[in-house]
């Protein structure tokens, strides 16, 4: 019996998209300038980089009001909510928004994008894909953290520098594919690799964001 390769959950484009948004919301400048290109050598226009931009934009001040709220706090600023917002929402501003609050821990902001997005009809396998993007570049931008502030305290580099991007030796293709990484460890992935197929995309781009310490 054959056995077939799932169709990818999301396609190389969709996941560029999601990647600037989870990089945007996570701070990672190198991040965002490899997908932000990564999105567009794939078909992605400016309008939807500057949407997802936006989106994790909004993602994060969103989560800052909730945070102020809970402190009895009243910020100018303050994100409003999806039900709030009255503009019309699409799956995947919505996949970008997962990955966007995900990215900065903010759980009451993920329920609300998990559930908006079920109703445009995301399917879990997305909804994976778009997570697992967010945990990839999270464990980037703590680790590059972690090296600066080891640096300024004067910490040695292995202390500074540990990063735990890929402890699971998650196959490169399961963001993309939205499969769980095999329970065997599968192949492995190097650290601090950002997303999924970064050294493929880099290859066609001409760049390589672990040159610019992604």
């Amino acid at each position: 019996m054959t056995n077939r390769r799932k169709r990818p959950a999301l396609s190389e484009k969709d996941g560029e998209i999601i990647a600037v948004g989870a990089s945007v919301a996570s701070g990672c400048l190198p991040c965002t300038k490899f997908h932000i290109r990564a999105a567009s050598l794939s078909g992605a226009s400016e309008g939807e980089l500057l949407d997802a931009v936006r989106e994790a934009t909004r993602v994060r001040r969103a989560a800052t009001a909730i945070m102020a709220k809970a402190g009895g706090l009243s910020p100018a600023e303050a994100g409003q909510s999806v039900a709030e917002s009255g503009e019309a929402r699409s799956l995947i501003r919505e996949l970008v928004a997962i990955s966007a609050a995900y990215a900065i821990s903010c759980a009451t902001t993920l329920e609300a994008h998990l559930e908006a997005a079920r109703a445009l009809g995301a399917t879990g396998r997305q909804m994976f894909a778009a997570i697992e993007i967010a945990c990839r570049i999270r464990d980037v931008a703590s680790g590059k953290a972690k090296a600066v502030a080891g640096a300024a305290l004067g910490v040695s580099k292995d202390q500074a520098a540990a990063c735990e991007c890929a402890g699971d030796g998650a196959a490169s293709s399961d963001a993309a594919s939205g499969q769980a990484p095999d329970a065997q460890g599968g192949a492995s992935v190097e650290p601090c690799s950002c997303h999924s197929d970064d050294t493929a995309r880099a290859r066609r781009s001409g760049s390589n964001p672990r040159e610019k310490g992604c």
